[in-house]
């Protein structure tokens, strides 16, 4: 499926059931196409149209489990310290059943939750 023929009903409902999910959430083309961001995404500058892949340092986007998601169409799952943001992230990457090149991208913020074992040595005791 080409990133031009999506469904506007997906769309639809990706807006239905995280325009008012805290976190920033993105619907991205497995070519890394944004197609859709919740109202959190917003400020934070996801573009429709943009590519994902583009926003920020390459090193950013390192540990990127999309393909994996995609490949095995289940869910990936990473809970990560990512320095760019210095926070702990509980980061998701969720295949829309039925639509083999879509899936759904959001990160948490759990920082105030994790353990000091998530932190690099040069930020425990802060």
């Amino acid at each position: 499926m080409d990133h031009t023929q999506i469904s506007q009903d997906i769309i639809k409902h990706f807006h239905l059931y995280w325009d008012n999910f805290t976190a920033p959430v993105i619907l991205v083309h497995k070519d890394r196409t944004v197609i859709a961001v919740n109202k959190a995404a917003e400020p934070m500058g996801c573009i429709p149209g943009t590519r994902c892949s583009d926003r920020g340092p390459k090193e950013a986007h390192q540990n990127c489990l999309a393909n994996f998601a995609l490949k095995g169409n289940r869910t990936e799952r990473s809970v990560e310290y990512v320095n760019m943001v210095g926070m702990v992230l509980d980061t998701y990457w969720i295949p829309l059943a039925g639509e083999p090149d879509l899936y759904i991208h959001f990160g948490i913020d759990i920082t105030p939750y994790a353990s000091d074992k998530m932190f690099p040595e040069s930020m425990k005791g802060q």
